[in-house]
């Protein structure tokens, strides 16, 4: 089994991404996941983030590729209220057959898409455990029961030293699908501002879900030929 692309996203902790973007909306869209409305003094941008821990692997959008992940959104966050001042970054990543062989799950190619979704996510509530994420709960990501939109929802703290600081960092994730695709989306924030992170909970469970795929628009979302350039 490959190394896990959990921890190539939980790198990111504690450093400044920079983006190469647009302006900031009221709305957050991460597609696969829903729409969402930002809480004040909150803002996203989107835009790849130039991470320290993904320049050697050609990039973060490159890393993410290599590492079977496709149609993937990437957005830097940022609080700002008067002097006071914090950030965070949110993602959306298109999950299947590439990231079943990179986990060594190719086996389940042929299953479903909401028996898929499960196998990814207890290879990642197996790894998050081990890497010592701090949750409640029975695991960092829980089922949801839901006809339309199955899903696995959770949130959990990640704690890393780094030149003798340690870093408290707060994720909310959701692994979703919607019956042909399956989608992970990350919010990532201050654990130690938990009004932010708060608000960045309720921001994703009030969401509106996007539509669900269908036959006639499936060829809309085969990855293009520049995507993996």
């Amino acid at each position: 089994m490959k190394r896990s692309t959990v921890i190539g996203i939980l790198m990111t902790l504690g450093l400044m991404a920079s983006t190469c973007a647009v302006h900031a909306a009221d709305v957050l869209t991460l597609q696969g996941i829903g729409t969402m409305s930002v809480p004040k003094n909150i803002s996203f941008v989107e835009g790849v983030q130039s991470a320290l821990p993904f320049l050697s692997e050609g990039g973060t959008k490159r890393y993410f590729i290599r590492n079977g992940f496709t149609k993937s959104q990437y957005f830097t966050m940022t609080y700002k209220d008067g002097p006071d001042f914090s950030y965070g970054w949110a993602m959306s990543h298109e999950i299947g057959i590439p990231y079943l062989l990179e986990i060594g799950e190719i086996r389940h190619k042929n299953d479903s898409a909401e028996e898929q979704m499960d196998v990814v996510a207890a290879y990642l509530n197996q790894k998050l455990a081990a890497d010592g994420v701090v949750f409640t709960g029975p695991s960092p990501l829980v089922k949801v029961k839901d006809n339309k939109y199955p899903r696995w929802e959770g949130s959990f703290v990640k704690e890393t030293r780094e030149n003798g600081i340690i870093y408290r960092e707060a994720y909310v994730v959701v692994l979703q699908s919607d019956g042909y695709f399956n989608t992970l989306g990350i919010i990532n924030s201050d654990a130690d501002r938990s009004d932010i992170t708060d608000a960045l909970k309720k921001m994703m469970a009030k969401r509106k879900f996007p539509k669900r795929s269908s036959v006639m628009n499936l060829s809309s979302r085969v990855p293009s030929l520049t995507e993996f350039e």
